[in-house]
């Protein structure tokens, strides 16, 4: 088992997040954990429609597709334009990706994910993968920026209620206990961050350190947003 200084700072984040909930106690955690996941709720829910502004309102799309572009001919995917899938497969084993990326962009290559991106190439076919996988992450990212102001808001409002004596050692243990859950959630997140800028120098970084580390990529694994992220990426 392997664990680096970045492993330790996610036990670190857990820990803190733990203790924190149980000074807090159950009811506050409970409440606080809820607008977390409502915030991955709307991120989800307006996802499309920030999708649309960003790639048809926005120069942001145009210099995201030129990134991925230089990044996929700098790795030579364009050697897999009219090869056969084996040889396209290898290829993207080859990507200096997380695994999961690699998995999806092998699984994804075909007729109707072409049609989808609009693509001819096994080149562009990666690029455009990339490019829409990082608007779609970013989309997650302001959504998550809009509900957790939300989150601050209740949490004022609970602050005024929290008069109550709520000192029970068993509303403190459920409360670090979600404080936990909390953490991993927030470790999560900055795992989509780090997917989303996979083809940057800090992407890159980030995700190497992940892949050196036990914890975290047991962590990365299991990250449901990562992996139903790009589970729909192409269901309708």
């Amino acid at each position: 088992m392997n664990v680096t200084w970045a492993g330790i700072a996610a036990i670190g984040v857990l820990l803190f997040t733990g203790y924190t909930g149980y000074r807090r106690g159950f009811i506050k955690e409970i409440v606080s954990i809820f607008f977390v996941f409502l915030a991955l709720a709307l991120a989800w829910t307006i996802n499309p429609y920030v999708n649309t502004f960003l790639m048809e309102k926005t120069s942001l799309y145009d210099k995201i597709q030129e990134s991925c572009r230089e990044f996929s001919d700098s790795q030579d995917a364009t050697e897999g334009n009219g090869e056969d899938e084996e040889t396209e497969d290898g290829l993207i084993s080859q990507l200096p990706l997380p695994e999961i990326l690699q998995k999806n962009l092998a699984a994804n290559n075909t007729k109707e994910a072409y049609q989808y991106l609009a693509v001819d190439t096994f080149g562009d076919y990666v690029s455009e993968y990339l490019a829409r996988a990082i608007i779609n992450g970013l989309s997650y990212l302001l959504a998550y920026a809009l509900a957790n102001l939300m989150l601050r808001v209740a949490m004022l409002v609970l602050d005024m209620i929290a008069g109550l004596p709520l000192i029970s050692g068993a509303n403190r243990l459920t409360g670090g206990i979600v404080g936990v859950a909390k953490g991993i959630l927030f470790i999560w997140i900055a795992l989509l961050l780090l997917t989303i800028l996979c083809s940057s120098d800090i992407g890159k970084s980030g995700l190497e350190l992940v892949e050196k580390d036990s914890i975290l990529q047991a962590l990365y694994k299991h990250d449901v947003l990562v992996n139903f992220f790009m589970d729909v990426f192409y269901k309708k």
